[in-house]
């Protein structure tokens, strides 16, 4: 019958919304401590959530998409700190690290 795949649930795409707009709050407010993330726009294209909501992946591209390898290592720096500002307040068993 069925291969057992299957996609992600209500639950965790509204989740993965919800962290999603969060997060491209938080960058266009211009925070940051890395210089090429304060002189970029950078988008925030997809959250995919784990089914148990403990982990998110998070897809972001910068307007031109230029310097993205160098724009991604500084955001995973930054992860605590979008992580704390972006979620506080969201009212989960578990707060996903990003």
């Amino acid at each position: 019958m069925g291969s057992g795949a299957r996609g992600p649930s209500q639950r965790q795409l509204r989740v993965g919304e919800v962290i999603r707009q969060r997060l491209a709050e938080v960058l266009a407010r211009d925070d940051l401590e890395a210089k090429i993330l304060k002189k970029t726009s950078i988008t925030v294209t997809e959250v995919r959530i784990t089914p148990d909501l403990r982990q998110a992946s998070v897809y972001v591209m910068p307007l031109g998409g230029m310097h993205l390898s160098e724009i991604v290592d500084k955001l995973n720096v930054e992860a605590p700190r979008l992580k704390k500002a972006a979620l506080a307040g969201l009212h989960l068993k578990y707060v996903p690290n990003i």
